[in-house]
Formats: structure tokens, sequence, C-alpha cells
């Protein structure tokens, strides 16, 4: 054959097309590439082997293997620094491994969610994470820059005008740049696992996941009790609480699409048949996603994670417009990140203002109530790193707006769940208190510069 070959995922180009071949097996390839073994002697096999392959002469044949040495010297570096970046909780069962800029804040919600726990510290300021006696002496680490990896090219289900549902604000995502297998950045610690542990395999298959049902009623009543908040909206009241295990690590993006499915389910909103009725387990997500990229639903997807059968990898919004798509459930989506002529906290207050406005427009919410119960679907949020099931608003008598919200890393306090099931009326000595572990304002969010919301279309 002759003429110049592609790589179809980074644009690289090459005349002899074992070049390109060795090319895709050393940058591309889904796990461990054999052509890269480690070490010195490893690399001179590569080198070797490009060379033997060559058609074409040994100048190209050295260019390539330069060009992929110089790559994999980079790529091991920046592998050696993301190292030191990352740690698991030091909290007894939790399992978490997580970047150093959210450790502060993820050990200050263990003590929230500790609220029974006499050594919890209290906070010193009204509706905000306080200083906990046992807080990490870290400092404040910078902010954080933006997810993401939402597609807006993605099927949103079926539309009256055919079109696509597409962002608004900041799209992340640029249609000329090429795709690419992710990283830890994107993906998590495990980016690169082909299979998880058997002991954690068998754990979610006999649990499942951990559940609360009836918060959102509780929430409600402590909301109206407590004087520290203005008004607040909240979602529908059937969205369930899905949290870890004990000792899962993190399926964050997991947990959320458990909880937007539990509204769907529980309302018998469009697509509950497509559940049967049911919340689906981890595996079975994971199944629907990849049967959705077989149909050619952004089967990019598959290019940038590889296999995800079995896994630990992160999965966003992009897998959860996957899954919702394959289904014909209809979504829409909103990006917001802060520009570099805009203020720090552009980006959040834009966040606060969509949320805001998507409760308060609610039908048959009464305006003048303290708390305005709706009948909308949670919202999917994801920012670097985490992501999170928005579940209302809350606006303090100072101005300041906290976001409440369900955090899958987190697991609802017994003095949450002892009256879920409404025979006994809420009364707590420090409502505020108890709707810490719920909130995430300004001293959360200021660490962070892009966010993305997913919504449900009712």
């Amino acid at each position: 054959m002759s003429g110049v070959f592609n790589c179809p995922f980074c644009g690289y180009k090459d005349s002899v097309e074992y070049s390109i071949l060795l090319h895709l097996e050393v940058h591309h390839s889904e796990g461990k590439s054999p052509f890269v073994p480690d070490g010195k002697e490893g690399k001179e096999r590569t080198a070797t082997a490009a060379a033997a392959g060559s058609r074409s002469g040994v100048i190209e044949a050295a260019t390539t293997t330069t060009v992929a040495g110089e790559q994999e010297q980079v790529q091991e570096q920046e592998q050696e620094e993301e190292l030191t970046e990352y740690c698991q909780c030091p909290f007894k069962s939790c399992g978490e491994i997580l970047h150093l800029a959210r450790l502060e804040d993820h050990l200050e919600l263990h003590y929230a969610e500790q609220a029974d726990n006499s050594n919890y510290a209290e906070s010193s300021n009204a509706g905000e994470l306080g200083s906990s006696s046992q807080s990490s002496p870290m400092r404040t680490p910078a902010a954080v820059s933006g997810p993401t990896r939402a597609k807006t090219g993605v099927p949103a289900g079926v539309t009256p005008s055919g079109l696509l549902l597409g962002a608004a604000g900041d799209s992340h995502t640029n249609p000329f740049k090429p795709v690419r297998r992710l990283g830890k950045k994107e993906l998590g610690v495990y980016y690169n696992e082909e299979r998880m542990p058997r002991w954690l395999e068998d754990l979610l298959k006999k649990r499942g996941f951990k559940s609360s049902q009836g918060v959102i009623p509780v929430l409600a009543q402590l909301l109206h009790q407590n004087k520290c908040t203005q008004y607040a909206y909240l979602c529908h009241p059937e969205t369930q609480h899905i949290s870890k295990l004990r000792n899962e690590g993190s399926f964050c993006g997991y947990r959320n699409i458990q909880m937007m499915i539990s509204y769907i389910v529980n309302t018998r909103a469009p697509g509950a048949a497509a559940f049967n009725n049911t919340i689906p387990s981890i595996f079975q997500i994971q199944d629907l996603i990849e049967k959705a990229w077989d149909r050619g639903i952004h089967e990019e997807g598959r290019v940038e994670l590889g296999s995800l059968r079995g896994t630990r990898k992160y999965i966003g919004t992009p897998e959860a417009q996957t899954l919702l798509a394959s289904l014909d459930i209809r979504w829409d989506m909103q990006t917001f990140k802060t520009m570099d002529w805009e203020p720090p906290s552009a980006s959040e207050n834009m966040l606060y203002d969509a949320v805001e406005e998507y409760f308060a427009t609610a039908p048959g919410v009464n305006l003048q109530s303290k708390v305005r119960n709706t009948k909308r679907p949670p919202i999917y949020l994801q920012h670097q790193g985490h992501s999170m099931t928005i579940i209302g608003i809350e606006r303090q008598p100072s101005g300041n707006r906290n976001l409440l919200v369900f955090d899958p890393s987190y697991s609802d306090p017994a003095n949450i769940t002892r009256h879920v099931d409404g025979r006994r009326p809420v009364e707590h000595s420090n409502p505020d208190r108890a709707l810490k572990l719920y909130r995430r304002g300004p001293k959360y969010f200021s660490k962070y510069h892009a966010f993305e919301l997913m919504r449900l279309k009712e």
C-alpha cells in the first residue's frame, strides 16, 4: 500500500502503514500495550520494532521512535507528578481516593455525616461548613478548573423540532479536537483498570446500593424551622438519596444516575418502563452505556474510556447523556465556566441563578411560602472530580445561597433517617446544624470555576 496514513485519534500522519499501526499500539492501545514494555530494555525493543517495520528507510523509523520516546517520557513524568496529588480518605470505611484539592471539604462533610456524635464541631458561621477541630492542616487549595467532557451533540431524545438539545453557556467540547484516551485526571486513579477486585465486585452485586427514601420531606420541615433560611425550593419528594456502600470507594457518577432514575421510577415518568420500574445496579448501568456505544451513540466515549464493564473508572455527564439518549429519555444541559475577564465567582453565581430559576418556574409553586415544594426532577451536577444531585436551593437572610444536594459520598445521619417514616414530627434543637450535610455554598464552590447541569425534560 502507498500514500499517507492518518491516526484517527490524534491526527498523526506517516507514509508507512506499519508506523501508524505501531503508533496506535503505543499511544492509543486499550490497557497496557505490548509494544510499551517497562524499562530501558523495553524502549530499545520498541525502537528496534519500529526500525524493522519501516519500509521507507531508517530516518522515518528513527523519527517515529524519537517522537514516541519523548511523548512516553512526558507521560511518565506527568503520571509521577499526579501520584503526589491524590490520597486515600483517612475516615474508616470510606475507601475514596481523592484529589488533595477536595480533601478538606471531604473530611468536614464526614464530620457533618456524624452529626449525632458529640465530638462534632459546630460551625461558627450559620449556613456554612465550619472548621472542625480535626480538620486538615493543609493550605486552602488553588481553584480547580472545569469539568468537563459533556457532549453537546449527543442525541437528547426525540424533540418536536428534530433538533439536538444543546448546552447553554460556554461549551467545553471542542469539535475540532481529536478524541483521545483519557487519563487519571478525568477517570480517577483506576483509569487504566481492566477489572475491579473480586471482593468489591461481590460487594456491589450482593448489596447493590444504600438508599433513603423520604428524606426530602424531613429536610422541608427542618428548613421551615430554621431561622437561617429565608426561603428554599425543593424537588420532587420521591427522589431517593442513594449513597455508597461501606468501603466501596467512589462511584459517584453511577450513584447520581441512580438518583435520577429513582425519580423516573417512583413517579412513573417517561422512561420508567425502560428500567422495568427498578433502579439499575452499577453493572447494569455499565452494560447500558456499552450497548449505547455499540449503537453509535457517543461512540467516542469508548475511545475516551476504553472498556467500562467491571471497572472503577469515573463516569460523568457524557455517560449519563449516553444512557438516557439510548432509552429515548429527554434531557437538556447547561454549562458554566468563568472566563479570564470575569470575577472568580461568575460561574458560581450563574449556577445559583440557573438552579433557582429552574425551581421558581415549576408549575404550581407557591412563591409566598418559606419552603417551596415542587414536582420538578432533581438535577445532575458535575464539577472537576466529583458529582452530586441537586434537590433544591436555599436563600439565607444575608443573601447567601446554598444548593441543597444529595451527595453519594455521604449517608444520611440518624437524626434524619429516624423521621423518614413520617410517624413523628421533626423537631430538632439545631435545624441549621442538621442541614449542613446537604448544603453546598460559596465556601465549597469557590474552589471550582466550571460546572455542568443535566436536567430531565418533563
